[in-house]
């Protein structure tokens, strides 16, 4: 359904708790502050509010709940997070309300709860059904935990739930890999993300000295595009795939560079012209709002010129490409032909598009596109 830019909007939140984090997460997630929830969710009403006062009017097209595990909240705590969200925007239906969820944890109760406050879209953060690779992850749940709660989802009236997959992993094949897609097909989800492992500096397995294998990922890319595209999963995104209608809207708004709202720690968002980041600090966040009613978010301006570029970059991770501005094409022209030449873009008419190869190796037109 399309809305009115001016009257729309997402809106990002972030709760930062885990009860272990896991060893390839680099995102702002705190284990043993589960005492902090109360204080935390408090500072971000307060934050919630803020935003609403800013953008008076606005209505929530797309929401998205992500951490840490969102889904450690307990039923109370969802009734007030949910209860300031309406409070500030208008939320009528259709809208697509996604929160991230962990294996283990989620309760009847909850879903219950979660689908009376409006939420419709669950992502579950499965990574894999090995128990060997899950252990190494750092993973609480088996999958037996993944099927139970999956289906519990079905039943409590969810259409709309994804399953998030990790490959490369150390001591994963593509044996195992394969096994992994077919026994996730099985179960009939709506949407699959599947992310290479990306070993970043701030992680335990950087600290381990874990190391990623950019070939076996390549196969193994290309091994989940042939199984889920087969199954009748629409490509869309560089690493999403979805059921024809199934595409998550609110991601879509970042790769599409529109403005999008967001509140909690380390919550980035973005009005058109400047972008606008939160700090990671648990302690330094809820302290600030207290004090200041909200945090001085660090923010960036940008340049006509990396406006033009971040246009491109974000549009050609979908599979609908991008049709470029004269601006564009005056700026970053030559990387588009040269992608083109090279096989990473395909062109038709005026648009330009990413071929499989391109997204495989999309940071060879990325870091062009972002380094003037």
């Amino acid at each position: 359904m399309k809305t009115d830019p001016e009257k729309s909007t997402g809106l990002y939140l972030h709760i930062p708790f885990c009860s272990v984090k896991c060893r390839f997460c680099d995102f702002a997630a705190y284990p043993g502050r589960l005492k902090d929830i109360p204080r935390y969710l408090a500072a971000l009403a307060r934050e919630i509010e803020r935003r609403a006062r800013e953008f008076p009017g606005r209505m929530l097209d797309t929401f998205y709940v992500g951490g840490g595990t969102p889904s450690l909240l307990e039923p109370s705590d969802w009734r007030g997070l949910m209860a300031g969200v309406r409070a500030g925007f208008s939320t009528d239906p259709p809208w697509e309300a996604s929160l991230e969820c962990n294996p283990d944890g989620v309760t009847a109760e909850k879903l219950a709860v979660w689908r009376e406050l409006g939420i419709n879209r669950l992502s579950f953060g499965l990574q894999s059904d090995e128990p060997s690779l899950l252990a190494a992850l750092g993973r609480t749940h088996s999958w037996e935990d993944f099927q139970h709660v999956f289906r519990a989802a079905r039943a409590a009236g969810f259409s709309n739930l994804n399953a998030d997959l990790m490959f490369g992993l150390p001591g994963q094949t593509r044996a195992g890999w394969a096994r992994t897609l077919g026994r996730v097909l099985e179960l009939e989800p709506d949407h699959v993300s599947t992310y290479g492992l990306q070993v970043e500096e701030s992680t335990y397995f950087h600290r381990s000295g874990v190391q990623a294998d950019d070939d076996l990922q390549a196969d193994m890319y290309e091994d989940a595009a042939n199984a889920l595209e087969t199954a009748g999963f629409i490509h869309y995104e560089i690493s999403n795939f979805a059921r024809p209608g199934f595409e998550c809207r609110h991601n879509l708004r970042y790769w599409r560079n529109q403005p999008c709202l967001g509140a909690g720690v380390s919550a980035a968002w973005y009005d058109g012209t400047t972008r606008r980041t939160n700090t990671e600090d648990l302690t330094a966040y809820m302290e600030s709002v207290e004090k200041n009613g909200v945090y001085d978010a660090e923010a960036v301006q940008l340049g006509p010129d990396q406006r033009e570029g971040e246009n491109l970059m974000l549009a050609l991770r979908l599979k609908e490409g991008v049709v470029p501005s004269a601006e564009a094409l005056s700026l970053y022209g030559h990387v588009l032909y040269r992608s083109v030449r090279e096989g990473l873009l395909l062109k038709e008419g005026d648009r330009y598009g990413p071929t499989r190869l391109g997204w495989r190796l999309s940071n060879r037109i990325f870091v062009d596109l972002l380094g003037k």
